[in-house]
């Protein structure tokens, strides 16, 4: 491979005709996938440079001259990495990251730049640049510049993710928490229909990411009830007409809370339909059969068992024996009865 380091300006455009041309697609190296950069400069030699030293090195390289041309690429397919000068006709390379972490706010973007520009550049990552390189540079200079900045944002990310599915965790526990305090029959009800829906979910063989969201959608399939007046949910006889109809919009209230969460889209769809019912006659929507999620079907099981096996004001709780014969009397009609009979067959429910 040429030994790039320390080559000025000149010694880039002496070395032009040894590159290929711009329109040619560099493959990474021994067939491997690789990563995709996007190199955007004004200066066709340190184009070719960098395409050329990259792709000895596997990476996988698009040119492009200016803003607006990056911008059709990255339009065009999806990068690890945006490498671009600072200072280009047309448009700067601070134009660029404007658009860069306005649009792709996911994309790390490494600013080049001549050695009178380091003070822009540095500014630069205070706009959202993950890193700056001074010109001139050698190949391998700017290979370990991608690879340590790639690290870094990994593991940024990582950290990032990691927070915030604590906060996501502790948010839904304070919501579950809220609903518990105020029905004192029903404390506890979600975090048991939780532990008996992931019981279920493990013997049918969900994988770990499916798991997770039953967990959310079981923690929170009555998250709704915090809108329900006490009266209601603490009233020793049976609900009359309109209080049923209070008490059924539960599901749908939950849902609404919980699509606040945009990551938790999926969930608010499990929650809304964890009371429909196999033969259609369920809320809100009326689905039957397979047209209720899984999940839903499944949560139907465990809340089911629960509320049949727990003290409730208007009646106490049935036995675990009689709890079994009411869930084994509802399968086809009420609950799913593949997802049933797998319940009833797991030994030492609570």
């Amino acid at each position: 491979m040429r030994a790039f380091e320390n080559r000025a300006d000149e010694g880039y455009r002496a070395a032009m005709d040894t590159f290929p041309r711009e329109s040619d697609t560099v493959a990474p190296a021994g067939g491997a996938e690789s990563l995709r950069v996007l190199a955007v400069d004004d200066d066709p030699a340190l184009r070719k440079l960098v395409r050329m030293g990259l792709g000895d090195l596997g990476y996988e390289v698009d040119l492009a001259d200016s803003v607006a041309q990056a911008m059709t690429c990255l339009r065009t397919r999806p990068y690890s990495v945006v490498l671009s000068d600072y200072d280009m006709p047309g448009g700067s390379g601070l134009d660029l990251l404007t658009y860069v972490t306005r649009v792709y706010p996911d994309l790390p973007f490494i600013m080049l730049t001549g050695h009178d520009e380091t003070p822009l550049a540095r500014s630069a990552i205070s706009s959202g640049a993950l890193d700056f390189l001074a010109k001139p540079f050698g190949v391998q200079q700017l290979a370990r510049t991608i690879e340590q900045n790639l690290a870094r944002f990994e593991r940024n990310r990582a950290v990032a993710a990691e927070l915030t599915s604590e906060v996501l965790t502790g948010t839904i526990c304070a919501l579950v928490a809220a609903v518990d305090a105020k029905d004192p029959h029903t404390a506890h009800h979600s975090g048991r229909v939780t532990q008996l829906a992931l019981r279920l979910g493990e013997s049918l063989g969900l994988p770990p990411d499916r798991l997770r969201v039953l967990e959310f959608a079981a923690l929170l399939h009555d998250v709704g009830k915090i809108g329900v007046p006490e009266a209601i949910l603490l009233k020793p006889g049976p609900l009359d007409v309109g209080e049923r109809a209070v008490m059924q919009e539960h599901p749908v209230r939950s849902a609404q809370i919980v699509s606040q969460v945009g990551r938790l889209a999926e969930v608010a769809g499990i929650v809304r339909h964890h009371h429909e019912r196999m033969d259609g006659t369920g809320y809100p929507d009326g689905l039957a059969g397979d047209a209720i999620h899984p999940l839903s079907r499944l949560i139907a099981v465990a809340d089911v068992y629960e509320a049949l096996t727990a003290h409730r004001a208007y009646r106490p709780a049935f036995t675990h024996a009689k709890a079994r014969e009411i869930l084994r009397d509802s399968l086809g009609t009420h609950l799913d009865p593949q997802m049933g009979e797998a319940f009833l067959r797991l030994t030492d429910l609570p």
